[in-house]
């Protein structure tokens, strides 16, 4: 393609590029944040489209197009890029949901805090290990991962090709099941001490019905969860560089 004798049908290729890539800038984790306005990702977007333009192939475009016609090829690719974004968000979706557990077993169920990235109420432990995924995933560049994803996207399924199968369904629901994987791995250890801690506290009621389970073992609990939580950390952050080093090959397989 020539960038600097665009026809029609070059225009139309480069916002369909334009298009998958807004899809995925504004749903896919740290590019979608809330903090970052509008205006940057769309610049961001125009910015990558015009950078891998050149090295992609236009699809058979009529130059008369009808606008309805036009408009679906625009919805097949906000499609790919939103499935792009979203199953990258999946993961971090699992860090959340590892630390929410691990708040319900440690008595913190009920104390939520909101978010500002997403602007959602959140659990303590979860924003915790949501944040330090983040820190992780920007320390081993992991967005040049996702950026790494979105351009092999093009030649997986090229523009206008996108189709929703049986497949795509199939694989994106294994996405799902992943995010509860990763959560119950990451909060493995925190849960299974809690779990033995809950069963001592239970043989001690029975067998020692003089003391106050009740108000013994709430600080007990929490203690024994913030110690799991610090031996942890060394596995935390070698389990989250794995999945993230798996991210674009889940990412291109959410879209084939």
């Amino acid at each position: 393609m020539d960038i600097l004798q665009p026809d029609a049908r070059h225009l139309l290729t480069f916002l369909l590029i334009l298009t998958r890539i807004l899809g995925v800038f504004f749903l896919a984790p740290v590019l979608g944040s809330r903090n970052i306005p509008p205006q940057t990702k769309i610049g961001l977007a125009f910015m990558t489209s015009i950078a891998l333009f050149p090295f992609i192939q236009s699809p058979s475009i009529a130059n008369s197009i009808s606008i309805i016609d036009f408009a679906l090829l625009v919805a097949k690719e906000v499609t790919v890029g939103a499935i792009i974004g979203f199953t990258a968000n999946l993961v971090f979706m699992g860090f959340l949901l590892a630390g929410q557990i691990i708040d319900f077993q440690m008595g913190f169920g009920m104390v939520n805090v909101i978010d500002p990235l997403s602007n959602i109420s959140t659990s303590i432990i979860g924003q915790f290990k949501n944040l330090l995924a983040i820190l992780i995933f920007l320390a081993i560049n992991g967005h040049y991962y996702l950026l790494i994803a979105l351009a092999k996207s093009f030649e997986i399924v090229p523009l206008t090709t996108f189709t929703i199968t049986p497949e795509v369904t199939g694989n994106f629901i294994d996405m799902i099941v992943n995010m509860f994987i990763i959560g119950l791995k990451i909060g493995g250890p925190a849960i299974g001490v809690l779990l033995i801690t809950d069963l001592a506290l239970g043989i001690i009621a029975r067998t020692v019905p003089q003391m106050n389970v009740f108000i013994v073992g709430m600080p007990l609990k929490i203690t024994i969860a913030f110690a799991t939580l610090i031996a942890a950390l060394a596995f935390f952050a070698a389990y989250a560089v794995r999945v993230f080093n798996q991210m674009p090959a889940q990412l291109i397989s959410s879209i084939k």
